[in-house]
């Protein structure tokens, strides 16, 4: 829905116009321990820069979203569907809606840049409350 401004009223993003983001201005969020957040929202999908300590775990777990990640820095070994893979600069993943999914970081950690769709509303009022916004 868009207000009189053209903004979206559930993530202020305006419906008429370009949405500018820089990272520097992203304030992160984390949503576990050694993993921190920076998303960028939109109507119907969000992109996160995700930086990944050396050796940190994400937890297996699930989403609706489907999820699409590229591999930006460093590398991070991925484990879905009964299949583990490492996964490094320049290479990308799509993990399907609901199959659960793991991940842990490298040695030298990583950076990822995700893309869920729809947006991922835990993560978005996560980032919400952190940003103030």
């Amino acid at each position: 829905m868009v207000d009189q401004t053209g903004q979206t009223a559930a993530t202020g993003v305006n419906a008429e116009r370009i949405t500018w983001v820089r990272r520097a201005d992203t304030p992160p969020f984390s949503p576990a321990p050694g993993i921190q957040l920076q998303p960028v929202i939109g109507e119907k999908m969000m992109t996160c820069w995700i930086t990944m300590a050396p050796n940190a775990v994400v937890a297996e777990h699930s989403h609706i979203n489907e999820q699409l990640g590229v591999v930006a820095e460093g590398s991070v070994t991925l484990t879905a569907g009964g299949e583990s893979r490492t996964v490094a600069l320049g290479d990308a993943y799509i993990v399907p809606s609901n199959l659960p999914h793991s991940a842990v970081a490298g040695p030298e950690g990583a950076l990822l840049v995700e893309t869920f769709a729809p947006v991922r509303d835990d993560y978005a009022q996560a980032w919400r409350a952190v940003a103030g916004r």
